[in-house]
């Protein structure tokens, strides 16, 4: 599963808005906790020139009822409102985000989609309409107060999930479950957000482990499914995303990633300055001829290399290691920096006894 994490936790090198703008911009998630407070429901809305809640009864007793569509062939069972379980966070809208970033608070009066914890553990993000459809929640002309059944499919309806207290959750005859909503003040410090979206707006001294999963195909730092876990090519592309890649703010200089390679993989000074090359977005020195494989940083190369060398050996195989060396001395590296790229893709099945600082 995804991390979520605090917005307002994560040391961040710009302001809470701005993260919010551009997971607004980019159509990316912003959550809140499902409250502890408060009950959530999935209602039925239609239009009436102006929008506004059917006050339509609530009650316990369901309604059999058949429909003529095939994929609702069969007797099913109704309620006007459906009390929504197993709610983990509520996806905040658009208006409702825009609202936050220019206040600081918003009240919710209803969101549109939520995520809900599913039988596999992971979160299971669902809109009103899915929701009553995965959960058998039908609905008909007269529960709607359409004339007749056969302009109901054409009638336009929307679903979206609302709040009462918590004591409220049984409907019965005397109760409109409009006369029961509340609304959900949220502040912008208490919002969630997936901790992917962010990469690029975290410190680079936020020591975290970032997973290879975590790094999108556009990034010259990806190294696809079944090259990972093979090599150092894993730690090198998360160090070279985690400091290069996106809008993170100042950099390492060359010698400061030096440093910090030395530092996390224990790297002798010559190799870290090699894998520094390799992930430098702008490298000093030669490079590959090859502007289809990298143009800019080197990295793809890595990959490239580890794809075509190694993948599927199941045998060490030194005639293999001569093999890189003298592709990428071909290619237009420097000797040095293609034996140290060797030694990056050596699968680590293959390697023998502790590593040593080479």
């Amino acid at each position: 599963m995804q991390k979520i994490v605090v917005l307002s936790d994560v040391k961040l090198n710009t302001s809470v808005d701005e993260v919010i703008l551009h997971l607004l911009q980019e159509n990316k998630p912003v959550l809140i906790s499902a409250p502890v407070s408060k009950n959530i429901w999935a209602v039925y809305e239609r239009d009436i020139h102006i929008t506004h809640l059917i006050k339509y009864q609530t009650r316990d007793h369901v309604i059999q009822r058949k429909v003529s569509r095939d994929k609702f062939k069969r007797s099913e069972l109704f309620k006007f409102a459906s009390l929504v379980e197993n709610v983990e966070y509520l996806r905040l809208s658009n208006d409702d985000l825009i609202k936050l970033i220019r206040n600081g608070i918003v009240s919710l009066r209803f969101v549109s989609e939520l995520y809900l914890n599913a039988e596999s553990l992971e979160l299971e993000l669902m809109s009103g309409e899915q929701y009553i459809e995965k959960y058998e929640t039908p609905i008909n002309a007269k529960d709607l107060r359409i004339n007749s059944q056969s302009d109901f499919y054409d009638y336009k309806y929307n679903i979206k999930f609302f709040f009462t207290r918590k004591s409220f959750r049984f409907l019965s005859n005397t109760h409109f479950i409009v006369n029961e909503l509340e609304d959900l003040p949220t502040k912008i410090d208490s919002v969630y957000v997936f901790e992917r979206d962010i990469l690029s707006f975290v410190n680079q001294d936020f020591e975290r482990e970032i997973d290879i999963p975590d790094i999108p195909e556009t990034s010259p730092y990806y190294v696809k499914d079944f090259l990972s876990n093979k090599s150092d090519l894993d730690q090198l592309s998360i160090l070279g995303f985690r400091y290069y890649w996106g809008k993170t703010a100042n950099p390492p200089k060359v010698k400061g990633l030096v440093e910090l390679i030395m530092n996390q993989l224990g790297y002798a000074p010559k190799k870290a300055e090699a894998a520094a090359f390799f992930l430098n977005p702008n490298p000093d020195g030669l490079c590959g001829k090859d502007k289809t494989i990298a143009d800019g940083c080197q990295f793809p190369y890595l990959t490239y290399c580890l794809e075509r060398f190694w993948d599927d050996q199941e045998k060490f195989d030194k005639n293999i290691t001569s093999k890189i060396k003298d592709f990428l001395v071909t290619e237009g590296f420097s000797v040095d920096n293609a034996k140290y790229a060797e030694l990056f893709l050596r699968p680590s099945k293959f390697l023998r006894g502790p590593k040593k600082r080479i």
